[in-house]
C-alpha cells in the first residue's frame, strides 16, 4: 500500500475512531477540533521512519467484560521494544475492545512504557482492529503523557499513529506526528 493511500485510510480510521469514542464507557478526547490537523505534514508510515517498533510480544490474559449490545473484552499484553534514542524498553498495555461484528472492533488502551533503569511513561489510545485470515491487526492514534524522564523527553505530550497485530506477525510500530 502506498504512503498516500496508507495515509488517507489512517485519517478516515482517525475519524471513526474519535467519532465511534461515544459509543465507549470513556470518553477519549485528543483535543482537537480538526483531525486533518493531525496529519498536516506527516511524511511517511514507512517502518524505517518509527520512532518505536516491538520485537516480541506476548498476551498476559483476556477476560469477557459484556456480551450484549456488544461483546466487550479486556486484554492485558506485555511487549519489548526499542525506542530511537533510548533502546531497549518494555511496554505494559490494557485494553478495552468491542466488537462491533465478528471481524471489526474499536478499542481503548493504556498503558506505560519503561526503560530498565525505571524511567517511565504513560499513554492512551483509541484504535481500530480488523480481522484479516487468523490475525487482528489494529491501527491507532496515541497520546502520550507528560513525564520528568530524561529518556522519554522526546514523547512527553506528543501524538502518534501506530500500527500492530495479534498474534505477532511483525512489529509493532509507532510514528510521531510532527508538532
Amino acid at each position: 500500500m502506498g504512503n498516500g493511500l496508507l495515509l488517507g485510510v489512517m485519517m478516515g480510521m482517525a475519524f471513526m475512531i474519535i467519532g465511534t469514542s461515544a459509543l465507549m464507557s470513556v470518553h477519549v478526547s485528543f483535543g482537537v477540533t480538526n483531525v486533518e490537523s493531525l496529519f498536516k505534514n506527516q511524511k511517511s508510515l514507512d517502518p524505517k521512519e518509527a520512532v518505536y517498533n516491538s520485537n516480541a510480544s506476548k498476551s498476559l490474559g483476556s477476560k469477557n467484560i459484556s456480551l450484549t449490545p456488544y461483546r466487550m473484552t479486556e486484554e492485558h499484553y506485555f511487549e519489548h521494544g526499542i525506542l530511537k534514542g533510548v533502546g531497549n524498553l518494555t511496554n505494559n498495555q490494557t485494553f478495552f475492545n468491542t466488537y462491533l461484528s465478528d471481524d471489526l472492533l474499536i478499542g481503548r488502551g493504556n498503558g506505560t512504557m519503561e526503560t530498565s533503569d525505571g524511567q517511565k511513561i504513560s499513554w492512551i489510545s483509541s484504535d481500530l482492529g480488523k480481522l484479516r485470515g487468523k490475525q487482528w491487526v489494529y491501527y491507532g492514534v496515541m497520546v502520550f503523557n507528560n513525564t520528568s524522564s530524561e529518556s522519554f523527553s522526546l514523547l512527553n505530550n506528543s501524538i502518534a499513529l501506530s500500527k500492530s497485530s495479534y498474534p505477532l506477525m511483525e512489529p509493532e510500530y509507532i510514528w510521531l506526528l510532527e508538532k
